[in-house]
């Protein structure tokens, strides 16, 4: 493994120092709208605007998304789009962002962008920006929601992004990556998928689950992550408009996402899709347990960073 990270090491001072043509992984393929539209606009704003700097991005099948995270450190690959579930193993602090607001002024704002930014500085990632879905979340269900209100033992596909609301509306976790959720649901493997809002569709879910629990829930932050030693290796006007971009990323894409998802539902709608909805008492708890749950978890991996983490969040009122 040494020898791996310092052969990468090697080659990654050769590609930055010639500020050409940098590797960019994606967790997910252009099924997914999530990453259909951000990653290209992501590459092409950077193609325009940051000077002497391209991207040559590859998909999971280049890389899973549960072990993207490790290349990227050791700089095999200089940036990754991805979410925070995929490496959990390392890190509960991106994750957590899903239970904070996502407008990207207010996380700018408070402090928490920051709080994130050195967190991932401090195992060699530098963030470059957190384009975030509101209100992005939701299930597909092979069957509706029943009398009780509930998910009454449901085995639903998820990361641990959903585990705490999952077994709280009384179903159980079933962690598989995306390519594997179509199967298992035409199976009868799972019941039913957590998944952004955006995805049904690409992904063609309809033909296998009829049902979208209702209310949507909490904020899809995808992460933009730069390799630190390849920040660190581009030139001051390299990092400068590398940073404009990803504020300028944050805010098209809050706008644009909600957009999408709303035009997707009303597609999955003429496929033959239903809303099924959570019983009140549940459904109005969701947006507390599901940010509870996230925060527990990074506690969980991140110690006193993660308890700072959630109580910079609360105090900035970003979260319940």
């Amino acid at each position: 493994m040494n020898k791996y990270i310092a052969s990468c090491a090697a080659a990654l001072f050769v590609v930055s120092a010639q500020a050409a043509e940098l590797n960019m992984l994606s967790s997910w393929n252009t099924n997914y709208a999530g990453a259909k539209y951000t990653v290209p606009k992501f590459a092409e704003m950077v193609k325009k605007r940051v000077p002497d700097l391209t991207l040559d991005v590859k998909g999971p099948e280049a890389v899973s998304p549960f072990e993207q995270l490790e290349p990227v450190q050791a700089g095999l690959y200089q940036f990754v789009y991805t979410h925070g579930g995929y490496h959990y193993g390392t890190t509960g602090i991106g994750m957590g962002m899903d239970g904070v607001d996502g407008d990207p002024e207010k996380r700018r704002a408070s402090g928490i962008w920051d709080f994130v930014d050195n967190s991932y500085n401090e195992i060699g990632l530098k963030l470059i920006a957190m384009p975030t879905s509101g209100d992005g979340y939701h299930m597909v269900l092979k069957k509706p929601i029943g009398s009780s209100g509930r998910l009454d033992g449901a085995k639903v596909r998820g990361t641990p992004v959903y585990k705490a609301l999952i077994e709280h509306l009384g179903g159980s976790l079933v962690v598989l990556p995306p390519a594997e959720i179509y199967s298992a649901l035409d199976k009868g493997t799972v019941d039913g998928a957590a998944w952004p809002v955006l995805g049904a569709l690409g992904f063609k879910w309809y033909e296998t689950a009829g049902y979208m629990m209702r209310p949507r829930f909490g904020d899809v932050t995808h992460l933009i992550l730069m390799n630190l030693g390849a920040w660190n290796n581009l030139s001051s006007a390299q990092q400068s408009a590398l940073t404009k971009v990803g504020v300028d990323l944050e805010k098209e894409t809050w706008n644009q996402f909600y957009g999408l998802a709303d035009t997707e539902v009303v597609e999955l709608k003429k496929l033959g899709m239903k809303e099924t909805n959570l019983g009140s008492k549940y459904a109005n708890d969701l947006p507390k347990v599901f940010s509870d749950g996230l925060f527990g978890l990074v506690i969980k991996k991140n110690g006193s960073r993660g308890e700072e983490f959630a109580k910079l969040a609360r105090s900035a009122k970003l979260a319940p």
